[in-house]
């Protein structure tokens, strides 16, 4: 576990839920635990992935599963869940426990939905809506809403906060979805156009298809169906780098985080961390 963790990451899950809580009963003995069971729960779904998409690195060091065989790391994402539960029932609230597993169970069901699209590029983008709403603003949800339930914020301003994280979820994947085009392997990680190589079309490769000169001249390289080679993609990639849907998107991206600030409304004076994080979400590089 230390591996994983020492490579760092954003910790933005548990830092959501201690943010949120902060504008009510702010108990670190309960909310602690709850912070930790999210981002074990991150890290689980992380492991699963690199073995599902069989990802040589994670965050800039060979993945779970490229140091230890996709065997041992199923195993450990299992011990991340069973241990991200085990915190969550820390927190001293079954419904902690139940926000968590319900999350999860979005997020397995999303993960089933984007490999049957696998190797689909004509997605349209209401599906891959519908995709980053399982794959990342449900948990960005289930913090808020965890951190607003320990919290004992009152039912309308624990929803506020739980539309919030949804909003919030959505503007970050676009917004990762974006750095995958545009930063370069040290800044993320893995290489350029790495989701595109995997199979899987995202936002700004939707956005550029819907130039019809550029759209003609990939259809040969971007047929439903067809696996792409790390230089096919890596082209792909260049092509849409340059065009203006990472602009756009991330403009999307925008105005979600936008969106995501206005349910913030309010909520007193300690929702200025949160919205801080709105704007970050969508101007980081990395």
């Amino acid at each position: 576990m230390a591996d994983l963790f020492s490579a760092g990451g954003k910790r933005v899950r548990p830092a959501l839920v201690l943010l949120t809580a902060r504008m009510g009963q702010y108990d670190l003995e309960r909310l602690t635990p709850a912070a930790m069971a999210v981002e074990l729960v991150h890290a689980a779904t992380l492991v699963h992935d690199d073995v599902i998409d069989r990802s040589p690195t994670r965050r800039g060091r060979p993945s779970v599963a490229a140091a230890l065989g996709d065997e041992p790391a199923i195993v450990v994402g299992d011990y991340y869940f069973a241990k991200a539960y085990e915190q969550a029932a820390r927190s001293k609230s079954p419904e902690v426990v139940a926000i968590l597993a319900n999350a999860v169970m979005h997020i397995c069901a999303g993960e089933v939905r984007q490999q049957k699209i696998r190797h689909r590029y004509s997605t349209g983008i209401d599906e891959y809506m519908r995709r980053i709403e399982a794959k990342t603003a449900t948990l960005l949800a289930a913090c808020c809403d965890i951190g607003a339930l320990l919290g004992e914020l009152p039912d309308e301003k624990r929803d506020a906060v739980r539309e919030y994280g949804r909003l919030l979820g959505l503007a970050f994947q676009i917004a990762d979805d974006v750095l995958d085009y545009v930063s370069s392997e040290e800044e993320t990680g893995k290489p350029s156009g790495h989701d595109l190589a995997e199979g899987f079309a995202t936002l700004p490769l939707m956005l550029a298809m819907q130039d019809p000169m550029l759209a003609a001249s990939m259809s040969h390289v971007l047929a439903d169906g067809r696996a792409l080679t790390i230089e096919e993609a890596g082209r792909v990639a260049a092509r849409v780098r340059a065009s203006d849907a990472p602009r756009i998107a991330i403009e999307r991206a925008r105005v979600l985080a936008s969106e995501a600030v206005t349910n913030l409304d309010g909520l007193g004076p300690h929702k200025d961390a949160l919205v801080a994080l709105a704007d970050y979400v969508v101007s980081r590089k990395a």
